[in-house]
C-alpha cells in the first residue's frame, strides 16, 4: 500500500476505533501500513495531574551544630 492510501486507511481506523492511536509506518521502501500503538489518544481538553500539596515548613535534615556552617 503506498502511503496516501496507509493514510487514508489510518483515518477510517481512528474513526472507527477513536480509543487507539494509529500511526502511518514505513514497512519497506515505498510499503506503507498502519500500525495501532498502545497510547491512549488525548482528548481535545487535555488531562492534568495534580500535584501533590507541599508541606508550609519542612525542617532542615542537618543538625543544629552544621546548620549555615561553611566547614571554617
Amino acid at each position: 500500500m503506498n502511503r496516501d492510501q496507509a493514510q487514508r486507511e489510518r483515518d477510517r481506523m481512528a474513526d472507527e476505533h477513536p480509543e487507539a492511536t494509529w500511526l502511518v509506518a514505513e514497512h519497506k521502501p515505498g510499503d506503507w501500513a498502519v500500525v495501532k500503538v498502545g497510547l491512549t489518544p488525548i482528548d481535545e481538553v487535555g488531562s492534568s495531574t495534580e500535584a501533590r500539596p507541599k508541606p508550609d515548613y519542612a525542617e532542615d535534615p542537618k543538625p543544629a551544630q552544621n546548620v549555615n556552617s561553611r566547614g571554617f
